[in-house]
């Protein structure tokens, strides 16, 4: 069940080129948080921020006593995420969640190479994956893009905890040159038919489109988590819509991503 609290900031870090890491203390929310899901953000004053504004969980920070802080990645873009890299410890912030259908993670008893797909920003839900996937996570593979290697702001996080990382940057200023649809393709390519794998996805509209795609033609699994607008985050404003890939009647040819998604199948959807 979401919350709706007053929290407070207990970190702020600087991850460079404008990104940064914000931990918020907030029990509740990161013991029922999971991955894929996210919370919508505020602040006190509606000349900074009017209206909240939605982030994924990154990371849950645990104590001996359990989980009791959450963190966001962000990169500064607008007025509203600049007030936020303003933030100091102690700061308080209008916070609801954890909202909408995460990712279903793999089943034991029908076990898959999770591959994790990743353009920019798109990084953020996926610590949180890696964590929730426990030991697991050792035979992942991360696939990891943007536009420069500023851009790759956690690339370093993954590289103990997965099995593999491959690295892409359109300017080749880290790893491959090219967009991560590449690397992915072979990836698919190569894949072992008897261990099978299974894509988990999250970034701009066009390369969830080309994972989408890539899958599809194989048959593989593919979970996406679309990065919306959103001005509620509990389906009511309707601004978050995205067209259904097979639907039952004319009422039925959209689905609302924050509380039907943000992660959707990608036989679920059009992009």
């Amino acid at each position: 069940m979401p919350e709706n609290i007053t929290a407070q900031v207990e970190e702020q870090q600087a991850l460079g080129g404008d990104y940064h890491l914000l931990r918020i203390a907030g029990p509740t929310i990161a013991a029922a948080a999971r991955a894929g899901q996210f919370v919508m953000l505020g602040l006190g004053d509606p000349g900074e921020m009017l209206i909240r504004r939605p982030f994924s969980i990154a990371r849950v920070i645990e104590s001996a006593e359990g989980p009791v802080a959450f963190e966001i990645l962000y990169k500064v873009v607008g007025r509203g995420t600049l007030a936020f890299s303003r933030l100091r410890p102690g700061a308080a912030m209008s916070v609801l969640g954890p909202l909408g259908r995460g990712f279903w993670l793999p089943a034991p008893e029908a076990p898959c190479r999770p591959i994790l797909v990743a353009g920019g920003i798109g990084i953020a839900p996926f610590p949180l994956f890696v964590q929730q996937l426990g030991p697991a996570a050792r035979h992942a593979e991360v696939i990891y893009g943007g536009r420069s290697a500023v851009d790759l702001p956690l690339a370093r996080w993954f590289e103990p905890r997965c099995g593999t990382l491959t690295l892409a940057t359109e300017d080749g200023t880290e790893g491959l040159r090219g967009r991560i649809t590449a690397p992915l393709e072979q990836a698919l390519d190569q894949a072992d038919e008897q261990e099978g794998s299974c894509v988990f996805a999250c970034g701009p509209h066009p390369m969830l489109a080309a994972v989408a795609r890539l899958c599809l033609e194989r048959q593989i699994p593919c979970q996406l988590a679309l990065e919306e607008t959103m001005a509620c985050g509990f389906g009511v404003c309707l601004g978050c819509v995205v067209p259904r890939r097979h639907p039952t009647d004319a009422f039925d040819r959209f689905a609302r991503v924050c509380t039907e998604g943000p992660v959707f199948d990608a036989r679920e959807i059009v992009l």
